[in-house]
């Protein structure tokens, strides 16, 4: 198995900041960056709304466990960002745990519509016909979404709050909780 301390995986919802932290934590502590969305599109060779609608998502979060098993492999020092419903596949939970820190960046579900209501690209926030929703039809399958999901990001051995920090203060505290973990 892999020494932990190479990984550190961040998760939680869509907009709370993974792929906007990630690559400033990875830059802080002399790691590498991936984004686990980008990895399936490259994978794959098609866009993450694209294998949502061709293969559905049982297939989408195969693709994702096997990237997170290719990146396992080695020891490399990677800060990874996971997708919002990685987690949710029992794999690829188990995976992230044992090969890594798991680091929850929670934000608050008012901070987490603003951020993504705009969001074209995000295939569990459209209508089944693909189709954007209002603000309503958002607001309701955002908490849905939390709820189901929100157990699965608390098993993270670090949790924090990114609602009100700044990308900067969001790394700190992150690099702070990882002292005596990894560092």
């Amino acid at each position: 198995m892999n020494d932990p301390r190479h990984i550190i995986y961040l998760t939680g919802f869509m907009g709370s900041g993974k792929s906007t932290i990630g690559p400033e934590l990875a830059r802080k502590l002399g790691y590498d960056f991936e984004d686990i969305d980008e990895l399936v599109e490259k994978s794959e060779g098609l866009s993450i709304p694209d294998i949502f609608r061709l293969h559905g998502e049982e297939y989408f979060r195969g693709a994702e466990r096997k990237v997170l098993s290719d990146l396992s492999g080695g020891d490399r020092k990677i800060v990874v960002a996971l997708g919002g419903g990685t987690l949710t596949n029992e794999g690829s939970r188990n995976l992230v745990k044992n090969e890594g820190v798991l680091v929850y960046l929670k934000a608050r579900p008012e901070k987490i519509f603003q951020r993504v209501r705009r969001k074209r690209n995000r295939p569990m926030l459209l209508k089944p016909d693909g189709n954007t929703m209002n603000d309503a039809e958002l607001s309701a399958r955002l908490a849905v979404l939390l709820r189901e999901r929100e157990g699965h990001y608390m098993e993270a051995s670090i949790i924090v709050s990114t609602s009100e920090l700044t990308i900067s203060k969001s790394v700190e505290e992150i690099v702070l909780k990882l002292k005596g973990k990894i560092l």
